[in-house]
Formats: C-alpha cells, structure tokens, sequence
C-alpha cells in the first residue's frame, strides 16, 4: 500500500517562552488520521527543531520535510 503525504492543517504559533521547549502546536493530517505535535519554529535560522514529544502528541517519518514546505524552509 502506498503511503500518503503528510499535510499539515494548522500551526498555532506561540512565541518564545523559556517554561516550555516549543513554541508552536501543529495538526497535521496522514492516512485520513489527524495528529498532534509540538515544535519549535526558529525563523532567524529557517529551521523547524522537533523536541521529545508528550503522550498526545506523536511526529511520524516525513514530518520534518512537510513543515519546512510548509514554511518555506
């Protein structure tokens, strides 16, 4: 079975903060499932760093390559 792409419905940005290790919370949608993760979304430098994950959130292969399409990294 073919996989499908990962698409990326909404990032919700925060903002920098230092009492947590993101600042933004993407839904994200493969297979017809949607998902949650958190990121941190650096624009000085043009990268999207993924940290440890907590239990509702879940980052699957190709996720990296979606969300700097999506951004234009």
């Amino acid at each position: 079975m073919k996989t499908k792409e990962i698409k990326i419905q909404a990032v919700n940005y925060f903002g920098d903060d230092d009492s947590r290790n993101f600042n933004a919370k993407v839904l994200y949608t493969k297979n017809g499932k949607t998902y949650l993760a958190h990121v941190d979304i650096d624009y000085f430098n043009k990268r999207v760093y993924i940290p440890n994950q907590p239990k509702e959130c879940k980052v699957l292969v190709g996720f990296q390559q979606a969300m700097d399409k999506k951004q234009g990294f």
